[in-house]
């Protein structure tokens, strides 16, 4: 004879302890009295012991069956675990989100938006790194983030998916004052002679602009590499010369003395998030990247309409 309880055993003995009668018990799992009466005469064979005592229509439950419901108790607490767990996971209130980013978005609007999102599901634990864009496509590719935000870059790379979410054209950014603060768009032809603040070599927007000015002919001063817009800007705000660099960190740092316009010709950067191939994205995965991708082109509206309005007001 097997004596292992079924599930369904459990719950017909737990519903009886727990009313008191088997027409209550029977009324609570919705199923007929004689069937809980049966089931009980099999849990009690099973069982090798006497669960209940009949008293006064009523039935008493044994010592055994008290410490056997003290078990069972344990059983139906995990059972609770398990449904309050998924609940929280469909409702976004527990998990990890690994985030890896690119520098200029990472130090610029994704601490706000991760702010914002943490505020709105303040029990999700959340880790964000800075790293360059070819790290965060072999992180990305090894399984080890949940989210990449990088740079959009036409490699063949079996293992991830790419989502483009936003393009960010580069502006020129010169300290106030400086002679090319009077033209409404900077072109590529301006740059020509000019004391230039550079990316570092290997910048995906570093080497479009090289290629350009080498096709055009157009010589700059490059007095200064920077590995990071910020350390650029910062370059420029103390008159080391010009840059083009992307909008959102020039945006970012208005606040320095430094002009920013419009570049031509434009060239076409953008960012994408870089998630694992073949791996399902988790909920909270799901809504942070939904999350991010209203919040950035909602931003970057606002930087283009900025940076539009300082061209017009040269008028």
């Amino acid at each position: 004879m097997n004596r292992d309880f079924s599930p369904r055993e459990i719950e017909i003995f737990a519903a009886v302890m727990l009313h008191g009668t088997t027409t209550k018990a029977a009324d609570s799992l919705e199923i007929t009295q004689p069937a809980v009466s049966k089931a009980l005469i099999h849990i009690g064979d099973k069982a090798g012991f006497k669960l209940f005592r009949k008293v006064r229509q009523r039935l008493v439950p044994t010592p055994e069956a008290h410490i056997l419901y003290a078990e069972v108790e344990k059983v139906f607490e995990s059972a609770r675990l398990i449904s309050r767990t998924a609940r929280e996971i469909r409702e976004l209130r527990t998990g990890r989100l690994e985030i890896t980013s690119l520098p200029a978005f990472g130090t610029t609007l994704l601490p706000e938006i991760v702010a914002r999102f943490s505020e709105l599901h303040p029990t999700l634990s959340i880790g964000v790194d800075i790293r360059a864009t070819t790290t965060v496509i072999q992180r990305a590719s090894r399984n080890q983030i949940d989210i990449g935000i990088g740079a959009t870059l036409d490699e063949d790379n079996p293992s991830i998916t790419r989502r483009s979410f936003a393009s960010t054209p580069p502006v020129c950014v010169m300290p106030e004052g400086h002679p090319l603060a009077a033209l409404p768009v900077v072109t590529l032809e301006d740059l020509q002679g000019q004391n230039f603040v550079s990316l570092a070599n290997g910048d995906p927007m570093r080497m479009r602009l090289d290629q350009m000015c080498d096709a055009r002919g157009i010589g700059r001063n490059v007095k200064i590499e920077a590995s990071l817009s910020g350390a650029c800007l910062g370059l420029v705000a103390a008159g080391a010369g010009v840059a083009v660099v992307d909008r959102l960190s020039a945006w970012m740092a208005r606040h320095l003395p430094i002009e920013i316009r419009a570049f031509e010709p434009m060239l076409d950067i953008n960012l994408s998030i870089y998630r694992p191939w073949g791996v399902a994205a988790s909920s909270v995965s799901e809504a942070f990247s939904a999350f991010l991708v209203q919040e950035t082109r909602a931003y970057l509206q606002e930087v283009d309409e900025g940076i539009r309005r300082m061209a017009q007001d040269l008028a």
